[in-house]
């Protein structure tokens, strides 16, 4: 008799764990997903393929679906963060300091590949500084870039207003930017540093430095504040274990070209902060 009331414990105690569990999976999958937001970069596709796998382990150690979500534009992507549409956000520094500042978003970790913003002109152009380009044509990423923040703030610093005194043309890729400037359709272009690198030793012949901005940081990972989520701590460490020690983060580091990710600096993002003006001005437009 014993042995049979210690079996029906035993049997009842694994039925009450099954349930438990079961109810536990239930209201985790009966929980909205979460909402991942990334900057639009790179087209839909690419950008989506490129962080599944970031995805995927967040959805797995937080034991809860999560999706990937973007915008058409860089201005909409803005608005939906400061509308608070995303849980969790990846964005170039320029924006994601604009969305801790106006929405609460709070930056866990950020890549270990800093943005410096170079003003290129034609190597056998007579520009000398940067006031010599009031009237010129700039090539430029979108205004919302943090690449395209940089140069304009690089024109403010060398006594130009980038509104009345350049003329923008809005590029698609860096290497457009570049390529105008070769073929006389800009007297100047705004690109990342690491351009340069990127470029055949021909078109680098046919390039040079007009000024270079002071480096920022580069994409940074943001979680809202008041979403339903871990404390930063623990989803900074997250991450931080994803692309240290598991392979499928490492590759994703790979492929997204972030050079590994590491904890912000004390007021890192401070110097982001002559940016946002640019920012509330294009929102405002």
């Amino acid at each position: 008799m014993a042995w049979r009331l210690g079996a029906i414990r035993n049997g009842l105690g694994r039925l009450a764990l099954a349930c438990a569990l079961l109810l536990a999976a239930s209201a985790a999958s009966a929980q909205p997903p979460l909402q991942l937001g990334i900057f639009p970069y790179l087209p839909t596709a690419t950008l989506f393929d490129t962080y599944e796998p970031l995805r995927q382990h967040l959805a797995d150690k937080l034991n809860r679906p999560v999706e990937l979500s973007t915008a058409p534009s860089f201005n909409e992507f803005t608005r939906r963060g400061l509308a608070g549409e995303y849980d969790l956000l990846i964005a170039g520094s320029g924006i994601g300091r604009y969305l801790e500042k106006e929405a609460g978003y709070v930056p866990l970790v950020v890549s270990r590949r800093e943005i410096r913003a170079l003003l290129l002109v034609g190597a056998r152009s007579k520009l000398t500084k940067i006031a010599d380009l009031r009237n010129a044509r700039v090539a430029t990423l979108d205004p919302f870039t943090v690449m395209s923040l940089l140069g304009t703030d690089l024109l403010r610093q060398g006594g130009l207003d980038p509104e009345r005194d350049v003329r923008f043309s809005i590029v698609s890729t860096s290497f457009n930017a570049a390529q105008a400037v070769i073929l006389d359709e800009a007297e100047a272009a705004v690109v990342p540093s690491l351009l340069l690198t990127q470029l055949t030793a021909e078109m680098r012949a046919k390039l040079r430095i007009l000024a270079e901005s002071p480096a920022v940081a580069g994409i940074t990972f943001y979680a809202r504040k008041g979403a339903a989520l871990p404390p930063s701590s623990g989803l900074t460490a997250l991450l931080l274990d994803f692309g240290d020690n598991r392979e499928a983060g490492r590759r994703f580091i790979q492929k997204a070209m972030l050079d590994g990710l590491r904890l912000p600096a004390a007021n890192e993002f401070r110097t982001n902060d002559a940016l946002l003006p640019e920012i509330r001005r294009q929102l405002n437009r």
